[in-house]
């Protein structure tokens, strides 16, 4: 009885022995099982990795090619309308390119194809104006060689109509009026007879400008309306009305004037005497008076007040 029961321990012993060897050999299958898939998945990531590397590379330099040729195309220059429509519409074609190389949208194969085509086309814009520029550049010397010889007749003609501009110059500048003296001074009034000479400004109640026209033979006489254009601190015109109504022509432009006076001019030196009427009282500083006949300037002073 009692060596039945030791042999049923010694198998189910013996059993549980082979048991754990057998799972130890099956977790050791699959242990090698699961190293090698991962081996091949590591390899496959390392291949994908270094393939997308490639492309990203490949991206670049075609970006860089790609920014290249819009830099080519800028340097292209030509006179045709044509061409530079065509020079335009191929650019925008590079640019669009470029975007499409950034968003990945397209495959390398593709891009490269695409960068190509528009690279040929690109070289045969530089042959194109090349050529023009060569047939220009020919021209331009021909047209210098018959320029040269009609040069010399140019230049002659050119000499007369300056001599000409210049005499017309000088006859209209001899035309003008000039004063030979001018004055200006601000003037306190007592009852309306005495006129006395003031530096003040809170005193002025006028100011008087005196000049003398020198005599012209030159100058049409007749009646010549004279301007007076009283310049304040501030650098504003003295003027009763602001607007349209009290501006004249000067040198070539429209401003306004302080006051105004016809007189009668025969070719003669004459006195001429003309008063500011202070609307508001005038404000201490530096006065400048220009005095204008025939559109033109013939004398400026100026004066203080304090």
């Amino acid at each position: 009885m009692e060596n039945t029961e030791y042999n049923e321990f010694n198998q189910d012993k013996n059993n549980s022995n082979k048991l754990i060897i057998a799972l130890l050999a099956l977790s050791i299958v699959i242990n090698g099982v699961l190293g090698f898939v991962l081996m091949q998945k590591n390899d496959a990531i390392e291949q994908l990795t270094g393939t997308n590397v490639e492309v990203t590379a490949e991206k670049d330099k075609l970006e860089v090619e790609l920014n290249d040729m819009l830099a080519q195309y800028d340097s292209l220059e030509t006179s045709n309308d044509t061409l530079m429509e065509q020079l335009g519409e191929e650019r925008a074609k590079v640019e669009e390119l470029i975007a499409k190389v950034k968003s990945g949208n397209w495959t390398i194969y593709k891009l490269k194809k695409e960068t190509e085509s528009l690279r040929k086309i690109m070289k045969g814009f530089v042959v194109t104006i090349d050529s023009l520029n060569t047939a220009n550049q020919q021209l331009m010397s021909e047209n210098e060689k018959i320029s040269g010889e009609l040069g010399k007749e140019r230049d002659r003609s050119s000499k007369l109509e300056s001599d000409k501009d210049q005499l017309s110059k000088k006859v209209a500048i001899g035309e003008r009026m000039s004063s030979v003296f001018i004055e200006a001074y601000a003037q306190r009034v007592k009852g309306n007879t005495i006129h006395k000479r003031t530096e003040k400004a809170s005193r002025a109640d006028k100011i008087k400008c005196c000049f003398t026209i020198a005599a012209n033979e030159l100058t049409k006489s007749g009646k010549k309306m004279v301007y007076l254009r009283v310049i304040g601190p501030s650098g504003k015109v003295l003027t009763l009305k602001d607007n349209q109504d009290n501006m004249f022509e000067f040198d070539g432009v429209r401003g306004l004037y302080s006051v105004k006076k016809e007189i009668i001019y025969e070719n003669v030196e004459i006195d001429v005497c003309m008063y500011w009427v202070v609307q508001n009282e005038l404000a201490s500083g530096k006065y400048i008076v220009y005095a204008y006949a025939d559109g033109h300037e013939i004398g400026v002073t100026e004066f203080s007040l304090k």
